[in-house]
């Protein structure tokens, strides 16, 4: 055998094209894979909305500043009408049961208001009853320009007052509630 004729041997030998090769066909294979494997978790990681801590519950309103306004209103009953002191009673109610319960009956309607008091299980019967007779008496005076006596204006602030306080978190609870 002669040794020029080894060379020209191997060199006759037909070699695949490129793309044929197996190792070629195995590397795109692979590498098709992983850019789609990285493409599909790409898309769900985008996809996912972004989730942040939810804030910390703000803590229950204070009844004492409540409580403090319905005494600042109490103290200047003499010099008001019936219609602005309705009007101010039955707000400073609806915002404490508002920010204590997180109602949103500030804006509605009394009929509306009582609706949505009644599906909640935060007020006691006793508690409804009340405001049931609250918002009536505040409505014959604002809408109804019903004249109201100095008594009855009084009986307004009472019931305001006693909802608030028995709505109020008792300290007991309040102390052994656990902080967030």
């Amino acid at each position: 055998m002669n040794r020029t004729n080894l060379v020209e041997d191997l060199t006759l030998l037909a070699s695949p094209p490129w793309w044929l090769n197996p190792w070629f066909i195995t590397t795109v294979l692979l590498s098709f894979a992983l850019v789609t494997g990285l493409i599909v978790w790409l898309a769900r990681k985008l996809r996912q909305p972004r989730v942040s801590p939810p804030p910390p519950p703000e803590p229950p309103p204070s009844p004492e500043a409540f409580l403090r306004r319905l005494a600042e209103l109490r103290a200047r009953q003499p010099a008001l009408a019936a219609y602005p002191l309705a009007i101010e009673v039955s707000d400073l109610l609806r915002s404490w049961l508002e920010a204590r319960h997180r109602f949103r009956i500030r804006y509605q309607t009394s009929r509306e208001f009582l609706r949505e008091a009644s599906t909640r299980p935060e007020l006691a019967e006793p508690q409804r009853i009340a405001l049931d007779q609250f918002l009536n008496a505040c409505d014959g005076i604002k809408f109804g320009r019903s004249p109201a006596s100095p008594h009855e204006l009084a009986g307004l602030l009472d019931t305001a007052e006693r909802v608030i306080r028995e709505t109020a978190p008792h300290p007991s609870t309040a102390a052994t509630a656990p902080s967030p």
